[in-house]
């Protein structure tokens, strides 16, 4: 992939699997990223499936909008698309055809969009604030992301943003998992009044295998009379994590 800002050269460290010690109670974000003013190279990252894997999908929408409203809607509120979708006798005509579809998913692959710099800086009180940098590709200008608006309060494990606080929860996915098997803290943030319902929810976790460090970030925020979106967006970022000895492999695979 093309370098499309120098800067990140100058900037970047990358990720390794342990940290100087600094002062500042840095929390559940210990290891995943610079701490002392230095951000680390990454990429924001999307999957790439296979054509086939593209039909089947199509297939399995057209049969969805066949079911009954109710069982539509119950399969809407467990849909994950970062997930592979569990076995159903309502989706599949037959087991062999969701092992193929299994299958054509465990294909999928690792496209990085661009590059980016992340880290955290030290400010008051157990609390952080967040570096980054990207570029944009048609301009080439750089920019910081959205998630330099939140801070980090190591001392009580919360992330706060101009919504509210988002509180923390455990995280874990397998290898049905567009991006393999991981772990690591999940914070969110949901309000809802008359007029709208609102979702933040920031993920920092590991590779089991140990090979790359992501960061998920997303907003979302819907009419609370058509359930129309007012908002959103989402992002995936990905830093391959090194050690001095051992190059941790080739980003852009599982």
């Amino acid at each position: 992939m093309k370098a499309i800002f120098p800067i990140l050269a100058l900037l970047a460290a990358p990720v390794v699997m342990t940290q100087t010690c600094v002062a500042g109670n840095i929390g559940a974000m210990q290891g995943y990223l610079p701490v002392n003013g230095t951000m680390t190279s990454g990429y924001a990252i999307t999957p790439e499936f296979t054509q086939e894997f593209a039909k089947m999908q199509q297939a399995l929408v057209t049969r969805l909008q066949a079911l009954p409203a109710d069982k539509q809607q119950a399969f809407m509120e467990n849909y994950d698309p970062m997930v592979l979708i569990p076995y159903s006798e309502d989706l599949w005509p037959a087991r062999a055809d969701y092992d193929a579809y299994k299958a054509e998913w465990k294909k999928v692959r690792t496209k990085l969009v661009r590059e980016v710099g992340v880290g955290l800086r030290p400010s008051v009180n157990d609390t952080w604030t967040v570096l980054s940098v990207t570029s944009d590709p048609q301009t080439n200008r750089t920019a910081p992301l959205t998630i330099s608006a939140l801070r980090y309060d190591g001392g009580r494990n919360v992330w706060i943003s101009n919504n509210g606080e988002l509180a923390a929860k455990d995280f874990q996915a397998t290898e049905d998992h567009v991006y393999g098997a991981q772990t690591g803290t999940e914070w969110t943030l949901t309000k809802e009044d008359s007029l709208s319902r609102m979702t933040e929810t920031i993920r920092f976790t590991r590779a089991t295998d140990g090979k790359e460090v992501y960061l998920y970030y997303s907003f979302s925020e819907r009419s609370a009379i058509s359930n129309s979106v007012i908002a959103q967006g989402s992002y995936v970022l990905m830093f391959p994590v090194r050690s001095a000895a051992v190059n941790a492999g080739t980003p852009g695979s599982r």
